[in-house]
C-alpha cells in the first residue's frame, strides 16, 4: 500500500530538530501518562485522519493552474531531493512530468491528489526521469485511480511502458486477489501509450481536455534523442517545463510568454572543475564521465538568459546538478543572476506555485513543510 518514505521522512525529522530515537522517546513518555493501550489507539486515530485528510483535492476544483516539484534533484545522491519530476493540476487531473527515483514518496507526502491523474509525460528515457513510472501506476491505483494509467511520450515511450508494465504484472495479480477487485478495479491496470511524433521547430498538441491543452516540442539533449520539453495552457495561464536540454532556441521559442518556466540547471564550472579534479587523481573514467555531461545541459545563467528572452514572467530552476548542501546550493546557483523582469526561484522539493486564472499573479508556498 501507500508507503512512506523513509529517506524524506528522516530527512524532515532532522531539519525540525527530531533526534534520533526521540519519537520512540515520546511515545514511551505519552503511553506512562495515558496508558500504552489508549496511547496505542490514540496515535492509530491520528493516522488514520491524517490517512484520510492526505491530498489537495481542493486543487482540482479550482480555476488555477497549479504546478508541485515532486522532485527536484539528478541521478547524484541528494537526501534533500528526489530525481526529476513536476505535476501540474488543472481541469480536475493530475498531470506529471518525468517520475524520476524518489518522486512517487515526495507526492505521497506533499498531498498531491494521485487518484485524479490524468496521466504522466516523460520527456526523455534517462533512468532518472522514468524510474518511477511503475510506483506511479500502482500507486496512483491504490490512491483511488478507477481508469486506466496514461503513459505520454516521443517515440521510444511504448518501449518504456510495456517494460514497466511487464515488471509490475505479477505485482497487480497479488493486489487483486489480496484486496478484491471491488477496492482494485482491474481496470486501472491497463496501460495506454500515447507516442506523439517530434519535429525539429513546430509543437504537437498532444491532449486537450476541459480547457486544458498540453503540447510537446523538441530541445536538444543530444545524443540523447528524441527529448521533448512540454507546454500546459489553462484559463488564460501557461507553464513550460524543460525536460533535460542545453540552450534550446526551439525550447524558448515555445516558451515565449509562459507565466512560469520549469527549467534544468546544471553549475557547468563545477563539473569541469571536478572532470580536472579526477584526472589529477589518474580516474581517467570519472574524468571522462564528469566531462560530457556540461554539454547537454543548461546553466542558471543560460536558463535565466532562455527566460529573459522568451519574456516569461518566472523561472523556476529544478534538475539541481550537483547536489549542494544547505547555504551552499543557494549562493552557487543564484550568483551574478539578474533576473530583471524575469522572478529566478532556487527549486526545492514541495514547492507549489498557484497561477489563477486569467490573473497575472503567482502564489507560492512550500508544502509539508
Amino acid at each position: 500500500m501507500d508507503r512512506p518514505s523513509n529517506r524524506i521522512g528522516a530527512e524532515t525529522a532532522k531539519r525540525r530538530g527530531f533526534p534520533q530515537g526521540a519519537h520512540a522517546l515520546l511515545c514511551l513518555l505519552f503511553a506512562t501518562s495515558l496508558g500504552c493501550d489508549a496511547a496505542v489507539g490514540r496515535m492509530v486515530e491520528t493516522a488514520v485522519e491524517r490517512q484520510l485528510s492526505a491530498g489537495h483535492t481542493e486543487w482540482l476544483d479550482d480555476r488555477a493552474l497549479h504546478v508541485v516539484l515532486c522532485g527536484t534533484g539528478s541521478p547524484l545522491p541528494d537526501p534533500t531531493s528526489a530525481a526529476a519530476c513536476t505535476a501540474v493540476v488543472a481541469g480536475g487531473r493530475v498531470w506529471v512530468v518525468d517520475v524520476g527515483p524518489g518522486s512517487q514518496e515526495v507526492a505521497q507526502l506533499i498531498g498531491v491528489p494521485r487518484a485524479a491523474l490524468g496521466g504522466v509525460l516523460l520527456s526523455h528515457f534517462h533512468s532518472d526521469h522514468i524510474g518511477e513510472l511503475g510506483e506511479w501506476a500502482m500507486q496512483s491505483w491504490v490512491a483511488g485511480r478507477k481508469e486506466a494509467f496514461h503513459v505520454f511520450g516521443p517515440p521510444g515511450v511504448a518501449q518504456v511502458a510495456a517494460g514497466f508494465q511487464q515488471a509490475y504484472g505479477l505485482d497487480d495479480g497479488y493486489r487483486i486477489a489480496h484486496h478484491g477487485v471491488e477496492n482494485m478495479p482491474r481496470s486501472a491496470t491497463e496501460w495506454t501509450v500515447h507516442e506523439f511524433p517530434v519535429g525539429q521547430g513546430e509543437a504537437v498538441v498532444i491532449h486537450q481536455e476541459a480547457g486544458l491543452t498540453i503540447k510537446a516540442f523538441a530541445v536538444d539533449h543530444a545524443p540523447v534523442a528524441p527529448a521533448v520539453g512540454y507546454r500546459f495552457e489553462y484559463g488564460g495561464r501557461s507553464v513550460v517545463i524543460s525536460g533535460d536540454t542545453d540552450v534550446s532556441p526551439n525550447l524558448q521559442a515555445h516558451a515565449r510568454g509562459a507565466d512560469l518556466l520549469v527549467h534544468e540547471v546544471l553549475l557547468k564550472d563545477l563539473a569541469e572543475q571536478m572532470s580536472e579534479a579526477f584526472g589529477r587523481a589518474g580516474e581517467s573514467r570519472m574524468q571522462r564521465l564528469s566531462a560530457d555531461v556540461v554539454d547537454y545541459h543548461t546553466s542558471p545563467a543560460e536558463a535565466l538568459q532562455a527566460a529573459q528572452d522568451a519574456g516569461v514572467g518566472m523561472m523556476v530552476m529544478t534538475h539541481i546538478v550537483p547536489p549542494l548542501p544547505g547555504w551552499l546550493r543557494s549562493w552557487f546557483f543564484t550568483r551574478g543572476l539578474e533576473g530583471g523582469d524575469v522572478d529566478v526561484v532556487l527549486g526545492e522539493d514541495g514547492m507549489h506555485f498557484r497561477l489563477p486564472a486569467n490573473s497575472e499573479t503567482i502564489e507560492q508556498d512550500r508544502l509539508g513543510s
